[in-house]
């Protein structure tokens, strides 16, 4: 059910391929009937999934855990408030136009349409000059433009079907980590119930003179140290537990949604997701220069130094030869070995 809601905020489904998403994958409404486009958004309203219940039209605090994040919710339920309005008309078809600035002054792109003597239209892209005198003299052409944005998505895009591993990989992921949290607990707490018994073995030698006040204090001391050390531990790992799984999976339906823009041929999806993924391009001397936030930027770099016989699509690989951050192979695009890759795209994530 949480992949139903992922899909849905990705804004590139609508309610009626989600409901024959879900007949592909057999997932069925509460009475086992077919998802109907109408069920799919009910669904995806339904404060049930955060941990909420809804009774005569007031909500209470479920018993049961949720299965989805709020953010989450809150994502689905703004992409349904967005396509619920009504589409503004563009006057002008300029995809790309508000996507970068000048390298040399600063001013805004802009775009024009220009049509040749011999009636066919073209769109250029060239600074504003709002500031006076430019050095960027060049005229860029909307084909050429649309190449250079196409060439930096397909660096950072992943297929639905790698997506889904990654995501599966994720999953497994996440139920190993939680183990390991609640392991490394229980055994923290072992550990300061064992110092509670030397504290009061400490306390029953002080009482029966054993020891003096000095030696008492001294000793009690050391021992309460290490136990704040071992509770300050526990709370670290409570407080953490997976918290990083959830941004990294937005990560992955991010490089699947690039995938999405391209097989679509979206151009103005595009220029949402470059803004989105990263502060304004510039536009220097005929080519536009992506800011990506780090975890795209390197995989669009460890995308761009794989060879090109292998069609790599995102990587996750062993750095130099001292580093030890990247510990798994490349991701390929035609056969994606499923190994624990989660920490490697949270490292490519985090960066």
């Amino acid at each position: 059910m949480r992949k139903l809601f992922e899909l849905y905020a990705t804004g590139n489904y609508n309610l009626g391929e989600l409901a024959e998403w879900c007949r592909q994958h057999e997932l069925r409404s509460n009475t086992g009937r077919d998802m109907t486009i109408s069920h799919v958004h009910k669904t995806l309203q339904n404060v049930f999934y955060i941990g909420l219940m809804k009774y005569k039209s007031e909500i209470w605090e479920g018993t049961h855990e949720p299965l989805i994040t709020k953010k989450l919710f809150d994502r689905v339920q703004t992409r349904m408030r967005e396509k619920g309005k009504p589409q503004k008309v563009q006057k002008r078809n300029f995809p790309f136009l508000g996507l970068a600035k000048c390298a040399y002054c600063g001013c805004s792109i802009t775009a024009e349409k220009k049509v040749k003597k011999s009636g066919r239209e073209y769109i250029y892209y060239r600074c504003t000059r709002k500031k006076g005198p430019c050095a960027e003299k060049h005229f860029l052409r909307q084909e050429e433009l649309e190449t250079q944005i196409k060439n930096f998505l397909q660096k950072v895009s992943l297929t639905s079907q790698d997506t889904q591993k990654c995501l599966a990989a994720l999953e497994s992921e996440e139920a190993e980590a939680k183990a390991r949290a609640q392991d490394e607990a229980k055994i923290l707490r072992q550990q300061i119930a064992d110092l509670d018994t030397k504290l009061e073995k400490l306390l029953n030698l002080y009482l029966a003179d054993a020891l003096s006040t000095d030696e008492y204090a001294a000793k009690k001391g050391i021992i309460m140290l290490e136990k704040a050390t071992l509770t300050e531990r526990i709370t670290g790992i409570e407080k953490q537990g997976v918290s990083w799984l959830e941004p990294v999976r937005e990560f992955i339906l991010s490089l699947n949604q690039a995938a999405n823009l391209l097989s679509r041929n979206d151009l103005s999806g595009m220029t949402a997701f470059l803004k989105q993924i990263g502060s304004n391009c510039i536009l220097r001397n005929r080519v536009l220069q992506i800011c990506p936030k780090n975890q795209y930027a390197r995989a669009a770099e460890r995308s761009e130094a794989a060879s090109s016989t292998l069609h790599f699509s995102l990587v996750w690989a062993r750095g130099d030869s001292n580093s030890h951050v990247f510990r798994h192979t490349l991701l390929r695009r035609a056969r994606l070995p499923i190994t624990p890759l989660a920490r490697e795209i949270h490292t490519i994530h985090r960066a």
